[in-house]
């Protein structure tokens, strides 16, 4: 994230000052609009086991559930099912 320098205060842009600025430079990547954060695969993980247990699932489709999830969020790249 980029930040502001003025004369040794730093800190992020504020919201409002970036979406003026992207709104007059609409082209520019350094203005567009923060990404929000990705997901992490331990909180996939965690919400599928909990779906999981939740459903009587036993380990072996707890363990499916949790490849199926994590492949389809692009977490796993490779290996088999």
């Amino acid at each position: 994230m980029l930040t502001a320098t003025d004369g040794g205060n730093s800190g992020p842009i504020p919201e409002e000052i970036r979406a003026r600025l992207h709104k007059r430079f609409p082209h520019s990547p350094l203005w567009a609009p923060a990404k929000p954060l990705p997901q992490s695969p331990w909180e996939v993980i965690r919400a599928v086991l909990a779906k999981g247990r939740a459903d009587r699932l036993d380990d072996i489709q707890l363990a499916g559930a949790v490849y199926t999830v994590m492949a389809s969020h692009g977490l796993i790249t490779e290996g088999r099912a």
